[in-house]
């Protein structure tokens, strides 16, 4: 089976250099990019992405925001927040938000081909950098609603 996935990044060389590198897999297809949530939300219906790869902190409408009303308008959405930072408040935000996995943009290639696969089986995946064994680790990161 043949995995399609959105890419949605605001720098165009990295999202562009991720497209390359995800369609040498022979089991993944990159249905459309975009350079922002709003953008997400526009080309999701068109192109059926299995997996929405998602950076966090995309200028205007955050990965956030986008997330959580992709999730709203489209349930069955799976997405995988992307940032180059290490923050267990932001990673709790996302998985709050809906996202079913987060990777560390400076982490192996292999592992984000190991989370777009997991996350594409219906499984959740957490990068091995962020140190936490489990989404429910990252309750004490969580901001408490306010």
């Amino acid at each position: 089976m043949t995995l399609r996935l959105m890419l949605a990044d605001d720098h165009a060389t990295f999202r562009e250099a991720l497209c390359l590198f995800l369609e040498l897999q022979p089991d993944i297809r990159v249905v459309a990019e975009v350079a922002d949530g709003h953008g997400v939300l526009r080309e999701f219906a068109r192109s059926q992405p299995d997996v929405v790869c998602m950076d966090v902190n995309m200028q205007g409408f955050s990965g956030i925001e986008a997330t959580r009303e992709l999730l709203r308008q489209h349930a069955d959405a799976r997405v995988i927040g992307l940032s180059a930072h290490v923050e267990l408040r932001r990673v709790a935000e996302m998985f709050s938000a809906g996202a079913r996995g987060y990777v560390i943009k400076g982490s192996p290639g292999a592992d984000l081909l190991a989370a777009v696969r997991a996350v594409g089986r219906g499984e959740v995946y957490l990068s091995p950098e962020l140190g936490i064994a489990s989404v429910a680790d990252l309750a004490r990161y969580a901001t408490p609603p306010g």
